[in-house]
């Protein structure tokens, strides 16, 4: 064999022996997926984020403990994932809590979660100081705000809808307050540990407001159709910070895309996980374009006369 086909032949082997090992290295990577009790929006996050991860690493083994009871089930999920795997993605928001209370000593990913900042688990979200990572569904308020102006420019007063307990509430009753004080617009809230709580509280308050606001929370992400109900009998509005409510009932959403998230942060964790980069080196990220979402036929039935370049930026529904 000439020398020629000799240095072809090794440089042959060269590349499929890398190719090898690194094939072997993303086989070796274990990712556990935790996440406590049940939700419609962490269940499209971890799709996305289950499909994407088998596009771009398919050897990365996804080990699932989900839906579990309590904080107690989480604890011991982590205590059993974390000497087995080689990183963490704990969604939503009390995920992110219980990793600011309980660190993983590996890399972790939080998602389908309201702002990590406000929740405890990373400071700097350009880039984060600690193992944590991830993504989240959190929309700045004064693009919120924005938006409703823009779709609902009589507005003078509104009342925030929450679920007593969970952990975005606090997030979403402080940044809507204060936007409402910045913008001149009268508020009142209903936060609510229950349906029927929920239902009594818009009874109450659907003719002292001019819109219902319905915030990212399980108690009014799962009951919209409720909401709906109320406000309508009442010749209100909703507009919702949750994917997928304008088809059920609210006038208007403006919400990340669950399962864009989900790939986003099948990414994030590519980037850490099987390449090794440094957790400060992947900021934790948010949807780029949150999509509007505007139901027609609620809009007519409640006589609402959006601009029509509101209109034309927005996906309609019926």
């Amino acid at each position: 064999m000439s020398t020629k086909w000799r240095l072809l032949v090794a440089c042959a082997a060269l590349f499929v022996g890398t190719a090898l090992v690194a094939q072997s290295d993303a086989a070796d990577k274990e990712v556990g997926l935790v996440w406590i009790g049940k939700s419609g929006m962490t269940k499209r996050v971890a799709s996305g984020f289950i499909q994407r991860l088998g596009e771009i690493a398919p050897q990365v083994r996804v080990v699932q403990r989900v839906q579990l009871i309590n904080e107690q089930a989480a604890a011991e999920a982590l205590n059993e994932l974390e000497p087995a795997v080689d990183g963490l993605v704990f969604l939503r928001s009390t995920g992110a809590q219980f990793l600011a209370k309980r660190p993983f000593k590996k890399p972790a990913f939080v998602g389908g979660c309201s702002n990590p900042r406000e929740l405890g688990v990373i400071r700097n979200l350009d880039e984060p100081e600690g193992n944590v990572t991830g993504v989240t569904y959190f929309i700045p308020y004064e693009k919120r705000f924005q938006v409703m102006k823009a779709l609902f420019p009589a507005m003078k007063s509104l009342c925030l809808l929450a679920e007593n307990g969970h952990p975005a509430t606090p997030i979403e009753r402080e940044g809507t307050r204060k936007e409402c004080e910045r913008l001149g617009i009268a508020y009142q809230e209903v936060i609510a540990a229950n349906v029927r709580e929920l239902e009594r509280g818009m009874e109450a308050a659907a003719d002292k407001v001019d819109l219902f606001v319905s915030a990212a929370t399980r108690l009014t992400i799962d009951n919209t159709t409720i909401q709906a109900q109320v406000a309508n009998a009442h010749k209100k509005p909703i507009f919702s910070y949750a994917e997928g409510r304008a088809k059920l009932g609210a006038t208007a959403e403006l919400a990340a895309d669950d399962a864009k998230l989900g790939r986003m942060l099948a990414e994030s964790v590519m980037d850490v996980v099987v390449k090794g980069k440094p957790v400060k080196e992947v900021p934790v990220k948010t949807d780029p374009h949150p999509e509007l979402v505007i139901n027609e036929a609620l809009v007519k039935i409640l006589g609402l006369s959006v601009p029509e370049a509101v209109l034309k930026k927005a996906r309609l529904v019926q």
